[in-house]
């Protein structure tokens, strides 16, 4: 680790200690600041509800000295005042003086329950007495419970007060602290930032040092800037531009050398093709020119026979530069294969070749063009016979796939596919065969992608090749449930 990130790591460690002082502090200020308030909130609620009671006893005695004879209501309100002192006194003085105030009413409710009738000569004197009670008793207990809830209300002021001061330190403290600890970390950012850019303009010259040529040593001689960076950026856009350039002319150029090679590979193709049903029908028609008499039967039926060669393979050529695309409708696959294997039955019988299908029990259904399909199916069995001079086993195996798909299977006993060929059979005039194009792979892969499926070919672990087809199917149509519409309509029907 090198002293300037050693640095670097201690300024970040001091501003996270500053910044967690700086958090516990205040959270600890206003901790304090909320238990004060909250004290002080208590006491204003017991010195309303004593100032309240003082009232309603002021109250009291006014009308008692006035003769009133209605003072249930004032009754009532007094004793929801004593609830109020009661619930609100939490302290252990505070309760004694409340209790006092209690047992003070209680006795003037007791004399006031006893009171004379109305009209009775004793009815004053005994006025007189609650009033006393009152005078003496009850409301000198109160005021003392209001003289006890004031001293609290300005203890409690003075303590918040205080505690608002030493919030106003704090925060002060916690400003300093918080402006010290944004320094460090500004500074410590700003030298990481100021390194980083120099690492990066570092990697800058080193890249446009690889774009233009032969690397040259990278001597750093100040600490870089962003100003810097940006030029050395645009330096560096510039000659990235020139190198996509040249890069895209010479991909254009490799295209180009390419197409012509594929003309040149077609067109060299076409002339072997033609070239040799050319050359033996050229012979024979010296050589009737030179006997001087007509072509017997035998040379007319070579020369169809290389006329019509000379036809398949330009047919060939114009399938694979031009595909044609498939007529699609609904067909039965095991159809297709049936009038495949019709096509090629006299020549495995002729190379004794055993032909075998194993077809899916039900129907095959599917939505294809069948001309295309049998096209696949004939080259791949040709193929097959064609690996198999002597004799051996076709064999075409089809089952169904999860998700709708057929599995063809086109498999054979010859000697397999070649190692030289393997990497090579699904490209354009790449065969095996002396006499082979090589697009016949290439135009059965093309109809089955086109068809939604694959093609692949390989060897088999028991000997001979295996081509494999998918392609998708039609899912079964479900039956009606008895007594549906539908069953009812087909019974009809029939």
């Amino acid at each position: 680790m090198t002293p300037h990130s050693k640095w670097i790591r201690l300024s970040f460690v001091s501003s996270a200690v500053l910044l967690v002082l700086c958090v516990v502090l205040g959270y600890l200020l206003f901790r304090q600041q909320a238990a004060v308030a909250a004290v002080l909130h208590e006491n204003i609620v017991s010195g309303r509800a004593d100032s309240d009671l003082v009232e309603a006893l002021v109250d009291l005695k006014v009308l008692l000295g006035d003769r009133a004879e209605r003072l249930g209501g004032l009754h009532d309100r007094i004793e929801l005042h004593l609830e109020s002192v009661l619930d609100s006194a939490n302290e252990e003085e505070e309760l004694v003086l409340a209790e006092r105030v209690v047992v003070s009413y209680r006795r003037y409710c007791e004399q006031r329950n006893a009171l004379p009738a109305a009209g009775s000569p004793e009815r004053p004197a005994a006025i007189r007495a609650l009033i006393d009670i009152l005078e003496r008793e009850t409301t000198p207990a109160c005021q003392q419970l209001v003289d006890y809830n004031a001293g609290r209300i300005e203890a409690s002021s003075i303590e918040h007060q205080q505690v608002i001061r030493y919030l106003a330190l704090g925060m002060a403290g916690i400003g300093v602290l918080g402006t010290v600890a944004g320094t460090l970390l500004g500074y410590a950012a700003a030298r990481g930032v100021r390194s980083s850019i120099q690492r990066l303009q570092v990697q800058v010259r080193d890249a446009a040092g690889k774009l233009g040529g032969p690397s040259s040593e990278i001597v750093v001689t100040r600490e870089g800037d962003l100003g810097e960076l940006h030029a050395q950026m645009g330096h560096l856009l510039g000659q990235v531009e020139g190198v996509v350039e040249t890069m895209q002319r010479q991909d254009r150029d490799i295209l180009r050398a390419e197409q012509l090679a594929a003309v040149g590979q077609l067109a060299a193709g076409v002339a072997h093709e033609i070239r040799n049903p050319l050359t033996a029908i050229k012979m024979l028609v010296q050589v009737a020119r030179t006997a001087g008499e007509p072509l017997p039967p035998e040379d007319l039926a070579v020369i169809e026979t290389e006329v019509r060669r000379m036809e398949r393979s330009l047919q060939s050529f114009l399938d694979y530069a031009r595909p044609v695309k498939p007529c699609r409708r609904d067909i039965d696959l095991v159809a297709v294969i049936d009038r495949t294997l019709e096509l090629v039955r006299g020549r495995a019988t002729q190379q004794k070749v055993a032909v075998r299908f194993d077809r899916p029990a039900g129907p095959t259904p599917a939505i294809a063009d069948a001309e295309q399909l049998k096209q696949v199916f004939v080259n791949l069995t040709m193929n097959a016979l064609d690996a198999m001079p002597t004799g051996g086993e076709l064999r075409v195996r089809m089952t169904a796939r999860p998700g709708g798909l057929w599995l063809f299977e086109v498999t054979d006993t010859g000697p397999g596919v070649a190692p030289q060929v393997a990497d090579k059979l699904f490209q354009p005039f790449a065969s095996g065969k002396e006499t082979g194009l090589g697009l016949g792979l290439v135009l059965s892969r093309r109809i089955v992608e086109d068809h939604g499926g694959t093609l692949t070919l390989a060897n088999r672990v028991a000997g001979g090749a295996a081509a494999l087809v998918t392609l998708p199917g039609l899912p079964p149509t479900p039956k009606p449930a008895p007594g549906s519409t539908t069953d009812r309509t087909s019974h009809r029907t029939v």
